[in-house]
């Protein structure tokens, strides 16, 4: 009965490092949410500034990447591809079922961009919905991102068909044979401008909450070392009477 009390001490000592080493975990994790954030709040205010896509300032170019442009005002002229617009179901607003429309815009140097014009009403189950009418020729403001709005899905979908408009995910690849062009910018730009085409728009905010994971992380740090002072108040100690038979 006695051996088995220093078998039991060693289990929580183990258990209880375990349970610091996954507090590590949590609060690395924390800081690294609190960096990510940090460094998205500063970027998006250092890309103030608009910058006309397709026109002679920033014209297209095959290596311009999406982190390059992600939360970048743009300013896009050009015309619509509303034949070739898709809209991305499951995004709900406001508790109301619906779907986001993108549509690929021509910009003046003939490149391509896909512009998320808003949020429609839609309901679950159609395949094909009726795109909202724009002017052919628009001039708006916009913000780039390099997300591509991605959402966990049920079933496996086969994007781009000439059926169907409706998608659960956007595609590059497949986005890129709908409109038939390789000069596609690789960001999705979220329209700011108001047009009377009855969409809904809100963009994507950046919340400024790095202190509460500073805050999560201090605690998980707390926490790990609590469960080092645990673990070390329960190891095994020599018994005196060990002490006196050596």
């Amino acid at each position: 009965m006695i051996a088995s009390r220093p078998v039991r001490a060693w289990a929580a000592v183990m258990v209880f490092l375990g349970l610091a080493a996954t507090a590590i975990q949590l609060g690395l994790w924390q800081l690294g949410r609190a960096d990510e954030k940090q460094a998205m709040i500063d970027l998006r205010a250092g890309r103030q500034s608009p910058l006309a896509l397709g026109s002679s300032e920033r014209p297209w170019g095959s290596g311009i990447g999406p982190l390059d442009l992600d939360q970048q005002r743009v300013m896009l002229t050009g015309k619509w591809l509303l034949a070739e617009s898709i809209a991305l179901d499951n995004r709900a607003w406001e508790g109301r079922a619906g779907a986001h429309v993108l549509s690929p815009l021509v910009l003046p140097d003939a490149s391509r961009v896909w512009v998320n014009r808003g949020w429609m009403p839609k309901q679950p189950g159609i395949n094909q919905v009726a795109i909202p009418a724009a002017a052919d020729a628009v001039r708006l403001e916009g913000l780039a991102l390099a997300s591509v709005m991605k959402r966990i899905e049920l079933g496996k979908q086969a994007p781009g068909r000439a059926a169907d408009n409706v998608w659960q995910n956007f595609d590059w690849q497949a986005s890129g044979q709908r409109i038939g062009d390789d000069r596609v910018w690789p960001v999705i730009v979220w329209q700011i401008t108001e047009t009377s085409d009855g969409l809904l728009r809100r963009l994507p905010e950046v919340e400024d909450d790095v202190s509460k994971h500073l805050g999560y992380a201090a605690q998980w740090f707390l926490i790990c070392l609590a469960c080092l002072f645990f673990a070390f108040r329960l190891r095994p100690r020599r018994s005196k009477f060990a002490d006196s038979q050596n």
